[in-house]
């Protein structure tokens, strides 16, 4: 049995197919984390006390600190699929 060398190709289709799904599963997390933080907008505009004032900031912060990694992460694999693309047009 002689085993051929994976064509470059094979692995840029694969690692092709799971860039895109993580991108669509960051797309479901980016989904949720806007909810999150219209959520915290909403209670730092409505709050009631300045413990619900802070603890609305607080979360607020935290989200965007999460949004921040998660379109940094996006903005990668987008680079990534890109870069996949311009070499399969060379080939």
């Amino acid at each position: 049995m002689v085993l051929k060398e994976p064509d470059r190709r094979d692995s840029q289709a694969l690692s092709k197919v799971e860039l895109r799904h993580e991108y669509y599963d960051l797309e479901r997390q980016l989904w949720a984390l806007d909810h999150r933080l219209a959520d915290a907008l909403n209670r730092i505009k409505h709050a009631s006390s300045s413990a619900d004032l802070e603890q609305a900031r607080q979360d607020e912060k935290a989200v965007l600190t999460q949004l921040d990694r998660l379109m940094t992460r996006m903005r990668a694999i987008e680079g990534q699929l890109l870069q996949i693309a311009k070499s399969e047009r060379h080939h």
